[in-house]
């Protein structure tokens, strides 16, 4: 087959695309061939195709679109016209020996390899003794612990008579010395005015994380604390004001409030916002 009959079969094969009303850019897009393999079939111009195995399968696959199937023999004879002969057996000449080739010495690789085992034995044995020293510092430690466990025990300070302070007290002052008042009312708390403890315990908020949970206090707009309480810790809040506290886990938290233990805010595991007032009363929203 000559290039004028892949002419002839191109200019058909462009006549058939056309008689059925398809572009260039349409066959392409149904066949997933590019428009420049397309157009190199019509032309005849089989030679700008790729490889004669992908070209066979694309002029195949052309043809059974147009339905022009009967045309393939054609281009498997240009194809088969296309595979170089084999060359004959035997054509191959010997190639020539190289005179004079050295063979390679390696006898300085081995010296490497020998002198790395060396070098690594060398470090391990160091190794080993730095080793041995840790080991037998260690088990005189633990022999000097021993014997300092067995020992009787030194007489401590608390074992000796014990004197009164009054007359240690008495002995250290100096000639003239006027003892101080036991008056403490100028420290905080100590007032006359200040009640006891459990007085001002009643008064307040307190509340104790049974596990961890996050809480917001405020009193007036005003941030008292915010933040996540770990379990066992505990947060007291004085209640001369009203007081907003929301719970982001209610069940999380045990509450004491004016003295008075309320348990846990709420049963439920949902966020829960709970107004305490100075009069005692509270509001759960």
């Amino acid at each position: 087959m000559n290039d004028q009959t892949l002419r002839e079969l191109g200019a058909y094969l462009c006549w058939k695309r056309k008689e059925k009303g398809k572009t260039l850019e349409d066959v392409s897009a149904e066949t997933r061939l590019r428009v420049e393999i397309l157009r190199a079939i019509e032309k005849g111009d089989i030679q700008a195709l790729p490889a004669p195995v992908y070209a066979r399968g694309m002029v195949r696959l052309y043809l059974e679109y147009l339905g022009s199937s009967e045309l393939l023999p054609q281009y498997e004879e240009f194809f088969r016209s296309q595979v170089p002969a084999e060359p004959p057996e035997g054509s191959f000449a010997k190639p020539a020996v190289t005179r004079g080739f050295r063979r390679r010495d390696n006898r300085w690789a081995v010296a490497l390899l020998a002198l790395a085992v060396l070098l690594a034995g060398y470090l391990l044995w160091q190794q080993k003794g730095v080793l041995g020293k840790a080991i037998e510092k260690k088990a005189e430690q633990a022999t000097v612990a021993a014997q300092l466990q067995t020992q009787p025990a030194a007489q401590s300070p608390l074992d000796r008579p014990s004197v009164p302070l009054e007359t240690q007290a008495s002995a250290d002052e100096p000639a003239g010395f006027q003892p101080q008042s036991d008056d403490l009312s100028w420290l905080p708390g100590h007032g006359p005015g200040t009640g006891s403890p459990a007085e001002s315990a009643s008064g307040r908020l307190e509340i104790t994380a049974l596990e961890s949970c996050w809480i917001l206090v405020t009193r007036e707009g005003e941030t008292l604390f915010r933040g996540t309480l770990k379990k066992g810790e505990s947060k007291s809040f004085p209640s001369e004001k009203e007081i907003r506290v929301r719970y982001g886990k209610p069940t999380g938290v045990a509450v004491r409030w004016m003295g008075k233990d309320l348990g846990r805010p709420s049963t439920q595991q949902k966020v829960v916002t709970v107004l305490y007032k100075p009069d005692g009363s509270l509001t759960v929203r």
